[in-house]
């Protein structure tokens, strides 16, 4: 299910009928597709408290994790760590801007991850897994790139190639890589 209607970019475009309803939904979903790519993480509204694992790097005292708007449980090789011998991150839940953001990495305080062995997902975290609200520059960004997608396709002859084109574009419109500049992740870029 896609984050933007096409109620939603047909408003915004100012295209109240063409293209296809079908068309506009495949480029709003390549779109979304190619920007979580890009950014190296799910652009998704948090609802339900679920459990996922993950793999820590021996004798790391942090761990990335999905994107949370609330962690409850923390627990490697199945025993639970104490929620004050961690800390989530970033603290408060605001990035440099000010701007709230989910949680996304677990950091040990006094101590590190010590795995059964290299490459085990030893550390489960239960937690609201997505994003209190998208921010309004996610959002900015699937329009005007589903726009490109639009608008770059020979939708008379049917559209192709979705999302490798997304990909593409993503890179190639200095307005949507502006927009997502601080919503990218680094292990997105390599860095991690």
């Amino acid at each position: 299910m896609s984050n933007l209607t096409v109620l939603a970019w047909r408003t915004w475009k100012n295209a109240p009928t063409d293209p296809p309803t079908d068309v506009v939904q495949a480029a709003i979903d390549a779109a979304e597709e190619a920007i979580a790519n890009r950014c190296g993480r799910a652009f998704v509204v948090a609802s339900a408290s679920t459990t996922r694992v993950f793999v820590p790097t021996y004798g790391s005292s942090e761990i990335d994790i999905d994107d949370a708007t609330a962690v409850t449980v923390v627990a490697e090789n199945g025993a639970t760590i104490t929620s004050t011998d961690y800390q989530l991150e970033p603290v408060n839940g605001r990035d440099m801007a000010g701007n709230v953001v989910p949680y996304s990495r677990i950091r040990l305080l006094g101590s590190q991850f010590i795995p059964d062995y290299k490459g085990k997902a030893s550390v489960s975290v239960t937690a609201t897994f997505g994003w209190a609200a998208l921010p309004a520059r996610y959002t900015e960004a699937v329009k005007i790139l589903a726009a490109d997608i639009l608008d770059a396709a020979d939708v008379r002859n049917g559209v192709i190639g979705f999302s490798d084109y997304a990909s593409f574009r993503v890179r190639d419109n200095g307005t949507v890589a502006m927009l997502l500049q601080r919503l990218t992740r680094s292990r997105a870029l390599g860095m991690a």
